[in-house]
C-alpha cells in the first residue's frame, strides 16, 4: 500500500522476534511511570486555583516542574520531591528509548538514591512500584510502604504468634508450653 519495497512477512517476524525480548522489569517501569503521571495531575488539580488551564498536552517534566513550583509544603520536600520524579522520568525515557540494560540500572541506581531523600532506610533492591508507591504517599504526607509493611508484620505477629501463645491456642496438648491437665 505504501508502494515501496518493504516486506510485511519480514516485518512481522521481527515483531515476534521483539516480543519474545520484552524486558517484564521494562513494562512495569513504563506502567508506573504513566500512573505516577496521573496521581500528579489528581495533585495539581489540588493545588491550583485554575488546573483546567493547563495544556491537556503537558509532559511529564513540565508537570513536576508545575508541581514543584505550586508546592504548598516544606521546599525541602518539595525539591526533594521534584529531584526523585526527575529520576523517575529519567529512567522512563531511558527504557522507552533503549538504552542499553547498564545505562538502565544507571538510572534506576539514581532514582534510588534520590528516594533516598524520602526514605533513608529503603533497600537498595527496592522494586520500582514500591518507589512509585512510596511517592505517592510522600505526596500525601502518609506513611511509606516500608513503614506499613512494618506495621502489618508486627499485627501478623501479634495476631498469629502471641495472642495464641497467650491464651494456649494452637498447641496440642503435651507440647510444649502447654500447661493445662489434659482433660
Amino acid at each position: 500500500m505504501a508502494k515501496v519495497d518493504y516486506d510485511g512477512f519480514a516485518g512481522i517476524h521481527r515483531l515476534a522476534e521483539a516480543e519474545a525480548t520484552i524486558d517484564q522489569r521494562s513494562a512495569v517501569i513504563l506502567t508506573y511511570h504513566a500512573a505516577l503521571e496521573r496521581e500528579i495531575d489528581v495533585v495539581l488539580s489540588g493545588l491550583l486555583p485554575r488546573p483546567e488551564k493547563l495544556r491537556k498536552n503537558l509532559g511529564f517534566a513540565n508537570k513536576i516542574d508545575v508541581l514543584a513550583a505550586a508546592w504548598r509544603g516544606e521546599p525541602e520536600a518539595g525539591d526533594n520531591l521534584h529531584l526523585v520524579l526527575r529520576r523517575f522520568n529519567d529512567l522512563r525515557n531511558s527504557v522507552a528509548h533503549g538504552d542499553t540494560l547498564e545505562e538502565v540500572e544507571g538510572w534506576l541506581t539514581k532514582l534510588i538514591d534520590a528516594y533516598r531523600a524520602i526514605d533513608a532506610e529503603v533497600d537498595v533492591h527496592v522494586e520500582v512500584g514500591e518507589l512509585a508507591q512510596g511517592i505517592c504517599a510522600y505526596m500525601a504526607d502518609g506513611p511509606l510502604p516500608r513503614e506499613v509493611i512494618a506495621v502489618a508484620d508486627a499485627l501478623d505477629h501479634l495476631v498469629n504468634v502471641t495472642w495464641p501463645r497467650a491464651f494456649g491456642i494452637g498447641q496440642q496438648r503435651g507440647q510444649p508450653g502447654d500447661d493445662k491437665p489434659d482433660r
